[in-house]
């Protein structure tokens, strides 16, 4: 059974592959098909769509995301078939390193397949009523001039160069301030509500707005001072993913990822 590509008359078949625990797809799949970046895919079985998946490429890495099997046609190897088709259509010799955050239903499927465990995402969901605390003056909004220093920071935190998707979300950012130095930008709206910062000052108060807009988290289990600072907010820890790799390990910094952006980009 081969895929093929996603195209724009087939959202209207994704609430039948939708999880009850993931956000919106449609919305997703539409970015993914209109992104130069992207290719979304899909496989039928009789002319219903039964597995879908993406691959979404930064520089020289790449991310698998929102692989799905249609529940009425799962243990079929559907999902090992959908990620061998995605792998099978990245240049290896460009994009060296691959990624993708597994659920517990497809962490046995990217084993298999040679992914390796990275590190865990912790998610949390707060279970009382907003969280309100006072807004540090040094949030502000991006402008232009901070764009070096942006791109900067999350090639240095992430690992890797993310400006081709990263440019399309800028307008929508706030960054963290200090002496006319970036250390750290939040983008509400954008996916998982990502924050990235220099240092912890700059990343738990950026949080504090955070946490005004959003009731849930997702971030890596080595970031103890963010992991500590939602612990004293109420939020509690619903489940983990795995984040996984294929290929060349990066230098990255998940101590200071503090939010992280959505499943298929870290």
């Amino acid at each position: 059974m081969n895929s093929s590509e996603f195209l724009p008359a087939d959202l209207e078949q994704l609430p039948a592959l939708q999880p009850s625990d993931w956000g919106d797809l449609i919305p997703r799949f539409r970015y993914f098909i209109e992104s130069d970046v992207c290719s979304p895919v899909k496989i039928e079985e009789n002319g219903q769509m039964v597995a879908i998946g993406t691959s979404v490429f930064h520089s020289d890495t790449a991310w698998l995301a929102c692989i799905v099997v249609h529940p009425d046609h799962r243990n079929k190897g559907l999902g090992n078939t959908v990620t061998r088709s995605l792998i099978d259509d990245i240049d290896r010799n460009r994009y060296e390193t691959i990624y993708l955050d597994a659920t517990e239903y497809g962490y046995p499927v990217y084993k298999k397949l040679g992914f390796e465990v990275e590190t865990q995402y912790a998610h949390l969901r707060l279970e009382t009523g907003p969280v309100a605390l006072p807004i540090s003056p040094n949030i502000i909004p991006y402008e232009d001039k901070f764009n070096a220093q942006v791109l900067a920071l999350d090639r240095m935190v992430s690992g890797e160069d993310r400006s081709a998707i990263l440019k399309d979300f800028l307008s929508q950012m706030k960054v963290y301030l200090k002496e006319n130095q970036v250390h750290g930008f939040y983008i509400p709206g954008w996916g998982d509500g990502p924050i990235i910062a220099h240092n912890n000052e700059a990343g738990l108060e950026l949080m504090k707005l955070r946490i005004q807009e959003y009731d849930s988290a997702v971030l890596p289990i080595a970031n103890l001072a963010a992991m500590e600072f939602l612990n004293e907010h109420r939020f509690e820890i619903r489940k983990h993913s795995r984040r996984m790799l294929l290929g060349k390990q990066r230098d990255w910094k998940p101590e200071l990822l503090f939010n992280r952006i959505s499943g298929q980009l870290g």
